[in-house]
């Protein structure tokens, strides 16, 4: 029953161990689903799920009927032109990154949104080129193209150039890196595995895309100052094209009169290729970074729109989308799509409504493609260099992130800094997999050392914080409270014992040695008839008495981890009292030992035996032991992998810190102790903790209608 008084509240009910809980409230025996059981769910068929699952699919379904023609067609025209015009000249610049002619940029920023339109569940982002990943597929032909492209001549016409051929075999790598991360963004997609994103924090995301800018930044010097720079793309590359850029600068720039353009642009497309299958296997790793980066990058700005305007996006769907939109994209001579940040904000800048705007660039795109490209083949390609120079203010303004993560979370700043270091040194696809090996390696380091703390009770009342942190602090006598904050497992078990060991002041098991080894000493005095116990202690017959210290074999002590035996023994041993002659045992004064593991998400099956062992050795020196705070799904776990026995039992679990404590006072209170026999099976009673340790117990007077 709770009583309320004002801004207070009065809590009267009995104090509760987990089983004894259960057992009051009848706690049902809940079934878990497993894998067969889901599996029979997905496979099952019936009317309502095919209709779910197609405007799943399909989500124009869902929105294009509920169209607002008169409200939103204007808004759409105006933005879609607006858009397509920036989508032209982002395709032709980030083509450049790609290290293809720039033509081959506007397929990029065709095709990928007419799939978009149908599959997609974002109203107001713009699928298309993106600089960084743009900047990730010129690393992949880079890398393949100088050392193969003498084998991709069979491959095409003979009569072609040497420089067209090459030119060919690059949109060739860069088509089929295309196709193979939109196959595995499909896949993962259908498996829904939209939830990898959440391995790629903001801070990841904010120092890689800035690292991508600097890569950007250094790859575009050579168009805007007309230098023929060799391409490097192993580790360290970026210093080599820095260097060799000012040494051209240097001694060859005045030299140089010849302005590049954009040249040659076809009417109308070309004919679909067909992936090289060595291409695959040789760019599998390249192509899942890209599939990563350009799921992450589309879906952290799409949910900036959603939540702006408040509808829903479907990680999954998206993933569905982006990977047909990069096959038929990469089949079509295109290259890697997601979003460009600011050719989404053009598009819901504009007044874009609806994916409408994305159909109608696109058509602008068309335009360019079938009729009125050869207006662009006089535009420099300088001019396109600052193009794409100019769509990375936003990511390089991101060095101001240093400070503000400096300032709020310390291991997100030195997520962020070596991320950047990753990728500027190692390029921009190593960059990446250290970078997420080096996030999850800092979680796993925040979980192996976690902060343990003492806990005591705070204003007398049922509240337990850190010790540390208030100064009219209760610890009850002889009574630990020891919490920790992370899951327990493999790799940090042994810093939890380390933390428990200094939280109490001693090792139990080095006390359940010394005392099996005393126990030994009094058994040979006893049987001697050395010994004589009296109600003042312990008589011993001799002046000293020596024993062998010889050093114990491995049987020996494993006898002396053995919980102690005084079966044999016609008296009872105070561990805490003085003991015969030459016999010195610690003493301790903690009788009492609280566990809070309301922290404590998962144990794994070498942190149980680890955690069983710690219990053991507490229990077998005479410390009772509480554990408290835990879920039913983490007793349930331990139940499953048969962690109790006859010494380690399940009546240890207690549901909160207070109800442990009034446990440990009222056993240690005979006057406490023995009032379940003396009142009523219906009394109900509030047991307060005084200050000398005690216990005071009063019947409290709730009115009928607030009783539960």
């Amino acid at each position: 029953m709770i009583e309320p008084i004002g801004n207070q509240y009065i809590v009267a009910r009995p104090v509760y161990s987990a089983n004894a809980f259960a057992e009051d409230h009848k706690k049902k025996l809940r079934y878990h689903k497993t894998f067969l059981d889901n599996l029979k769910v997905c496979c099952s068929c019936s009317t309502q799920k095919a209709k779910r699952i197609a405007l799943s699919l399909f989500p124009i379904a869902s929105w294009l009927p509920a169209y607002r023609i008169k409200e939103w067609l204007l808004s759409d025209i105006v933005s879609g032109i607006s858009t397509g015009l920036v989508a032209v000249l982002q395709g032709l610049a980030f083509a450049l990154l790609v290290s293809i002619p720039p033509s081959y940029g506007l397929y990029a920023a065709f095709f990928p949104v007419i799939t978009y339109f149908f599959l997609g569940t974002s109203k107001h982002i713009s699928v298309g080129p993106f600089p960084v990943l743009s900047m990730m597929v010129g690393a992949v032909v880079l890398r393949l193209v100088p050392t193969t492209s003498t084998m991709s001549l069979d491959i095409f016409n003979s009569s072609m150039s040497n420089d067209s051929s090459t030119d060919e075999y690059k949109v060739m790598v860069a088509a089929t890196v295309t196709v193979l991360s939109g196959i595995i963004q499909l896949v993962m997609g259908v498996l829904q595995f939209g939830f990898v994103v959440i391995y790629l924090s903001e801070s990841l995301i904010s120092g890689f895309t800035t690292a991508a800018a600097i890569h950007v930044l250094v790859s575009q010097l050579k168009f805007i100052l007309q230098l023929q720079v060799p391409a490097h793309t192993d580790p360290f590359s970026i210093f080599k094209t820095v260097i060799a850029t000012g040494v051209s600068y240097g001694f060859d720039f005045k030299n140089r009169f010849n302005v590049a353009v954009v040249g040659k642009m076809q009417s109308g497309f070309q004919p679909p290729i067909t992936p090289d299958i060595q291409i695959f296997q040789d760019t599998i790793g390249d192509s899942f970074g890209i599939a990563i980066v350009g799921f992450a990058v589309a879906f952290s700005v799409a949910s900036v729109y959603s939540l702006k305007y408040d509808y829903p996006i479907d990680g999954n769907q998206e993933l569905i989308a982006l990977g047909v939109s990069n096959i038929f994209g990469g089949s079509f001579r295109g290259f890697a799509a997601s979003t460009s940040l600011s050719r989404s904000g053009v598009q819901e800048s504009t007044g874009g409504k609806t994916q409408i705007a994305g159909l109608l660039s696109a058509i602008i795109v068309l335009i360019v493609i079938v009729a009125i490209g050869f207006l662009l083949e006089p535009l420099q390609k300088s001019v396109l260099a600052a193009l794409a120079l100019g769509n990375l203010k936003g990511m390089l303004m991101q060095f101001a992130e240093i400070g503000r993560l400096w300032r709020k979370d310390k291991y997100d700043c030195l997520i962020w800094i070596m991320t950047f270091i990753f990728a500027i040194v190692l390029g921009l696809g190593l960059g990446l997999a250290a970078s997420v090996a080096f996030q999850l390696l800092t979680i796993v380091f925040r979980t192996q050392f976690p902060k343990c703390s003492i806990l005591a009770n705070v204003g007398r009342s049922n509240i337990y914080k850190n010790k540390k942190d208030y100064s009219d602090m209760y610890e009850p006598e002889g009574v630990k409270i020891f919490r920790c904050p992370s899951p327990i497992y493999f790799a940090n078990i042994q810093f939890f014992k380390q933390k428990l060991t200094d939280a109490v002041g001693f090792n139990p098991l080095r006390i359940l040695r010394k005392r099996n080894k005393a126990l030994k000493k009094i058994r040979k005095l006893q049987k001697k008839g050395l010994l004589q116990v009296t109600p003042k202690g312990f008589i011993c017959t001799i002046d000293g008495f020596k024993d062998s210290e010889d050093e114990l074999d491995s049987h020996q002590i494993e006898e002396l981890d053995q919980p102690i035996n005084l079966a044999d023994l016609p008296f009872q041993i105070d561990w805490n009292a003085d003991l015969p002659v030459n016999i010195v045992v610690p003493k301790i004064s903690l009788h009492s030992l609280i566990l809070d593991f309301s922290a404590v998400s998962f144990l794994d099956i070498s942190s149980m035996r680890g955690l069983k062992k710690i219990l053991q050795e507490f229990m077998r020196i005479k410390v009772d032991v509480y554990i408290v705070g835990t879920d039913d799904d983490f007793i349930e776990k331990l139940v499953q992998c048969e962690f109790f026995d006859d010494e380690v039992k399940d009546s240890i679990f207690f549901l909160t810190i207070h109800d442990a404590i009034l446990q440990i006072l009222m056993k240690k209170d005979d006057s406490t102790s023995k009032f379940n026999s003396s009142q009523g099976k219906d009394a109900k009673f509030d047991f307060t903790i005084n200050t000398n340790g005690g216990l005071r117990n009063r019947e409290c007077q709730v009115p009928v209608e607030t009783k539960f």
